[in-house]
């Protein structure tokens, strides 16, 4: 007898909640009156039908006529009827939605009927999650899993079933979102959504002049890196070719000098006569080898200046707005920069 009790109380709580509109119940209060006078006649007669379908114990009729009586006309007083058919046939989700909406519209003085909508509605919350939807701006319609719920500001919570589930918002005129959710049974949630409008057209197209494009497949970061990188390495590289043919072109001139004097040890230049001995050869070859190592080395040290200068240069104004634009520029006779620009 112990096991059977349970049983039998939930079947009281729904029959007490089917119970005033029951046919074989006197007279209800002017007040019922009034709330049965707001049904029409067809809604009227389904929710009598799945009373009568509620007091026989088939909760699948009822649940049927109740749901038809709910599209007709919903109506709180539908609403707690309906919510305890759900519950009895395995939408505990449903059933929370009716329940909490009964409880929302149905008056304080219904005492009793509230008590027990109450009892229902944490039979069903313990089998579902709870899940309260803030969603700016207002207005913005609330789908979960793509199917929509309302509209922003909802008055309840989305109830839903365990498991994960997506609930979203989108506006005509602003951008879509929606958020994953793990729904627990007995669970609450809370999702806040703020919609975002889309850049326009004039705005896009303003990002694109205004920013420096990098090269295709290089983020524009990576692409100032790149060059400041490059540019480092070249100077140094510049510098020291520069050294190098220095020290070339100092011992290349050192080299002529002692042949010089050697050929000259005898008190004539013998480099004079026709034909030269061999030494003023080599000699000869000495000076125009130092000549050309200096020169070398000089252009190496403009080069490897021109392109430090430059790399500082745009270091300093490599920005995505930078109104000055710098290019070292290396010409036959002359090296320098050219900086161009809006001043």
């Amino acid at each position: 007898m112990t096991t059977k009790r349970p049983l039998l109380w939930t079947m009281s709580v729904a029959i007490a909640l089917l119970a005033p509109a029951a046919a074989a119940q006197p007279a209800p209060p002017r007040a019922e009156a009034q709330e049965s006078d707001a049904l029409t006649d067809r809604a009227r007669q389904l929710f009598a039908d799945g009373v009568k379908a509620a007091n026989a114990g088939k909760w699948a009729d009822a649940h049927a006529a109740f749901l038809a009586a709910w599209g007709l006309k919903p109506h709180y007083q539908i609403a707690s009827n309906l919510g305890v058919a759900c519950l009895r046939v395995g939408k505990p989700r449903d059933a929370a939605e009716y329940l909490t909406r009964y409880l929302r519209e149905a008056p304080a003085t219904k005492v009793q009927e509230r008590q027990r909508a109450e009892a229902s509605l944490q039979e069903a919350r313990a089998q579902v999650a709870a899940v309260t939807v803030e969603v700016a701006p207002g207005g913005a319609e609330v789908t979960v899993d793509g199917a929509i719920v309302g509209r922003a500001p909802l008055a309840d919570p989305v109830f839903l079933d365990p498991g994960r589930h997506e609930v979203g918002a989108k506006l005509d005129g602003y951008v879509s979102q929606a958020q994953s959710v793990e729904a627990t049974a007995g669970g609450t949630e809370t999702v806040a959504i703020k919609l975002q409008r889309p850049p326009t057209p004039d705005a896009r197209r303003a990002g694109i002049e205004t920013s420096v494009l990098p090269a295709p497949g290089v983020p524009q970061g990576g692409m100032r890196t790149a060059v400041l990188v490059g540019g480092g390495i070249a100077t140094g590289v510049g510098a020291a070719a520069g050294v190098l043919f220095t020290v070339l072109a100092n011992n290349r001139a050192g080299d002529a000098e002692t042949q010089k004097i050697a050929l000259l040890a005898g008190g004539r230049n013998p480099c004079t006569a026709r034909p030269a001995p061999a030494a003023c050869t080599q000699q000869g070859q000495a000076v125009d080898e130092k000549r050309l190592y200096s020169n070398v080395a000089f252009w190496s040290f403009a080069g490897a200046g021109t392109v430090g200068l430059g790399t500082l240069l745009y270091a300093f104004v490599s920005t995505p707005k930078a109104p000055v634009q710098v290019t070292p520029t290396v010409g036959i006779n002359d090296v320098g920069l050219a900086v161009g620009g809006v001043f």
